[in-house]
């Protein structure tokens, strides 16, 4: 199994709060090795929520990935799902304990992937 990609710009400094380091260390590289499932999963939800995003505008699109990154709770625990697979055991012992800060910030980084590629 290969190791996790660099994230260049993902910068940790001395005075940087631990979240945000974990964000940059654990969360961006995880999702970045994740990037190319994380889309083919997102087409396959548009299609089974019979989603046309080819005749649609681009704030069509955005209102559809912010409500589902909103309201369907499933499709959030799914995409939470691919993440969390990922951890370490030390990366899940800090999980346990920041967990509703770390969930937020999983789907927030890859709603802005998913509204980027769109």
């Amino acid at each position: 199994m290969k190791g996790r990609p660099l994230v260049p710009n993902a910068v940790i400094f001395d005075k940087t709060k631990e979240l945000e380091k974990f964000q940059n260390i654990t969360l961006r590289p995880i999702i970045k090795s994740l990037n190319d499932l994380l889309f083919v999963y997102f087409q396959n939800y548009m299609i089974l929520k019979r989603f046309d995003i080819v005749n649609l505008t681009d704030v069509q699109k955005e209102k559809f990935v912010t409500v589902a990154f909103l309201k369907d709770n499933q499709f959030k625990n799914e995409i939470k799902g691919f993440v969390i697979g990922h951890f370490s055991i030390e990366e899940y012992n800090f999980y346990k304990n920041a967990t509703k800060d770390i969930n937020k910030r999983i789907l927030g980084i890859i709603k802005q992937r998913i509204l980027s590629y769109q």
